[in-house]
């Protein structure tokens, strides 16, 4: 699973990006934080301006405790950095058009070769435009600012290591019933269609089941985004619970509806290519096709549950039967085909169509908690 589960070490930490307000409860947070964050700096700091801490709080409180800290190292390292190297530039050459366009210029330089996110990158830039819009200041006051940065990205650490947004599994197994449901809509589409007597397709045409099977990889990924922000969201909460405890299981269902779902986008493949064609004479009609996948179907239903259940929440003893169903089918349509006068090509194409759908039955029986 570790091509699933993210890294969770530095060169992780510093690619991560600030996440969207989310949450009402979230946004109170942060302008909690960052009101903090003001009113520490005004009693701390001595620069004339308490605006980088509450700025700085305001970029990093995030919804976990892991891309929180990853968004604060960027915006600490880098506005500080980016601060102080432009407090010093701006005071040796001042403040002209040409100094202002060398001086972000060379930030953005250097931004772009620093392993960070986006996000990170340009904490350096921005840096650079506050110090040299508010113009050159004393020494002393340049380094004010930076320890207001330092100020701003410690409330802001504050705000969520005390007290941590729980993670969210339901989001991740939310994503993955859509997921199910499309797997199977997919497979229902194929056999319908199949069935159904259609005019010839022309050449560049496709059945109405491929666009919603491209979708599929989408759907993936979505998951694996999910699947990522529960790791992150657990890591270092002290208010996660038992999720750290069933990461790995949740990675491993994924990985396995995700290659149940490659497979099925083979069979649309196939059928996309041997059914309404011109010319193209398969010898597994339609509707053995539509009656095969009804009980693939039935046996996804068993294996991976349905409207209710989480993915993989099954019934043992119905997968086991509605296995031998479509075991039996497909050895017995198999040899039926094979028995059929026809080119060796067509009879080939229609085998092959029955060893993917034998695949996704075999990849459907190491799928539920008890194989696991």
């Amino acid at each position: 699973m570790d091509d699933l589960l993210p890294d969770l070490g530095i060169s992780d930490v510093l690619q991560q990006r600030p996440a969207g307000i989310g949450s009402v409860r979230h946004a109170i947070r942060i302008a909690l934080a960052v009101t903090v964050s003001y009113l520490v700096a005004r009693w701390i700091s001595q620069s004339p301006f308490a605006l980088f801490a509450p700025v700085t709080t305001l970029l990093v409180v995030q919804t976990s405790p892991w891309s929180t800290l990853g968004v604060s190292i960027q915006r600490i390292l880098g506005t500080g950095a980016g601060v102080l190297l432009a407090s010093v530039y701006v005071n040796l050459v001042g403040l002209t058009w040409w100094s202002f366009l060398l001086g972000v210029l060379a930030a953005l330089l250097i931004a772009r070769r620093l392993p960070w996110s986006l996000g990170g990158q340009l904490q350096i830039p921005v840096a650079v435009v506050f110090v040299l819009a508010l113009g050159p200041g004393s020494i002393e006051q340049d380094l004010w600012r930076v320890m207001d940065v330092v100020i701003g990205g410690a409330v802001g650490l504050v705000a969520v290591f005390v007290f941590p947004p729980r993670p969210k599994p339901a989001a991740f197994e939310a994503v993955m019933r859509d997921y199910r449901v499309a797997v199977i809509d997919v497979v229902r589409s194929v056999g319908t269609e199949s069935a159904t007597p259609h005019v010839a397709l022309a050449p560049a045409e496709v059945h109405g089941y491929v666009a919603p099977s491209r979708q599929l990889r989408a759907r993936a990924d979505a998951a694996r985004r999910e699947l990522v922000l529960l790791v992150e969201g657990a890591q270092w909460n002290m208010r996660a619970g038992g999720v750290s405890d069933d990461l790995e299981a949740r990675a491993l269902r994924l990985r396995r509806l995700s290659g149940i779902a490659v497979q099925v986008r083979g069979v649309v493949g196939a059928a996309n290519r041997l059914y309404d064609r011109e010319g193209v004479d398969p010898m597994l009609t339609g509707a053995e096709l539509d009656g095969i996948l009804r009980d693939l179907i039935a046996l996804m239903d068993a294996v991976l549950g349905t409207a209710g259940h989480d993915v993989g929440e099954g019934d043992r003893v119905a997968a086991e039967v509605l296995d031998g169903v479509l075991m039996a089918r497909l050895h017995r349509t198999a040899d039926d085909v094979a028995a059929r006068k026809s080119q060796m090509g067509d009879v080939l194409a229609s085998i092959s169509m029955l060893g993917r759908i034998d695949h996704i039955r075999s990849q459907l029986l190491d799928y539920p908690a008890w194989q696991s």
